[in-house]
């Protein structure tokens, strides 16, 4: 019978202690193109390599993704992350999936570093067939409440796309589309509990 109480007792504190290691975060993501490389190939199958130039209102990506982390350490957490994205000029509609490591200075309610990598899965294999999402970060919360803070996420991102058998951006004649990348800056809001 003591052995059961202890038995008990172990998994409880356990349990108890395993929930402290997982947190849960929600984003809405605002990002800023700032270069867009489109790689394509000519008629005589040389590779042309050409920037991809915005006009108008520098906003074109919207986004918001959730995250799911484990607290390896006190101050170090890995994650599953999975969201949705879009992209104009060109209108791409993306799905995100894939993983999130965070590094906290001082502890989980204060500044953050973090890098993810997703895959980014097309709505429209016309578009583009594949991808990749690359975002390095930096996190700060800026209400503290008891249960979740609200917090605010400065980064640079990277995003792959594939465009093989894709439709050219650029309706030249001998235009075979390969690849195009858009290293971008964004700002997101966040809820962390």
């Amino acid at each position: 019978m003591k052995q059961l109480f202890i038995i008990l007792f172990i998994l409880i504190y356990g349990l108890g202690y395993s929930q402290n290691k997982w947190e849960t975060s929600l984003e809405l993501d605002f990002v800023f193109p700032n270069k867009k490389d489109y790689f394509y190939n000519d008629s005589n199958n040389k590779i042309i390599d050409a920037e991809l130039k915005d006009n108008g209102f520098l906003l074109s990506s919207f986004g918001i993704q959730g995250n799911y982390n484990y607290y390896l350490f006190k101050k170090l957490s890995i994650g599953v992350l999975g969201g949705f994205q879009t992209q104009s000029k060109p209108d791409y509609s993306m799905l995100k999936l894939g993983g999130i490591l965070r590094y906290h200075f001082v502890d989980r309610d204060n500044v953050y570093i973090y890098i993810q990598d997703a895959n980014n899965f097309t709505l429209n294999k016309s578009r583009f067939k594949s991808g990749n999402n690359l975002r390095l970060g930096l996190g700060f919360p800026f209400i503290k409440k008891e249960g979740f803070n609200i917090t605010g996420n400065l980064f640079f991102e990277q995003n792959y796309f594939k465009l093989d058998n894709a439709e050219p951006l650029l309706n030249l004649t001998d235009e075979r589309p390969r690849s195009l990348t858009v290293k971008s800056f964004g700002i997101s809001l966040g809820v962390k509990f």
